[in-house]
């Protein structure tokens, strides 16, 4: 690591207030994704596959999202989306959803932005390199 990236990565740890260290650690060990305080931070090259596993691991909340979007994204109908989730069949609307998973995720990244998604607290995103490497990080709490 050379002088430029410790100052980096100084610099942002004093900017979102968080431990040094740990975010040295994690940087070294070249984690994927990681936690530090209140913040969230994924490789730019992990984060797609990421968001997929979290929102199949959660059908209800995917059966969710806004009939036009489903319908647009899947071989769903829209009026079958309207009637699933009219009758509370959010998990099973979900379920049918899964097989459309990397084209879901991929709209729903390029129109919400991933903040949405990872930011807990207040649904930004930030872009940073680390070591060379690109990271998006999220205000989680």
């Amino acid at each position: 690591m050379n002088y430029s990236d410790i100052k980096s990565i100084i610099e942002l740890s004093n900017e979102l207030n968080i431990d040094k260290k740990e975010l040295f650690e994690n940087v070294n060990e070249s984690e994927n994704d990681f936690t530090i305080e209140d913040y969230r931070f994924i490789k730019s090259d992990e984060i797609d596959e990421i968001q997929q596993d979290e929102l199949k691991s959660d059908l209800y909340i995917l059966g969710c999202f806004n009939a036009w979007f489903i319908a647009d994204n899947t071989n769903i109908p829209l009026k079958a989306v309207e009637a699933l989730q009219k009758a509370e069949a959010y998990e099973a609307l979900g379920e049918m959803m899964v097989d459309d998973i990397e084209i879901i995720q991929s709209e729903y990244a390029s129109t919400d932005g991933y903040g949405h998604h990872f930011a807990h607290y207040d649904h930004h995103e930030q872009e940073t390199v680390l070591n060379g490497v690109h990271y998006y990080y999220f205000k989680i709490n």
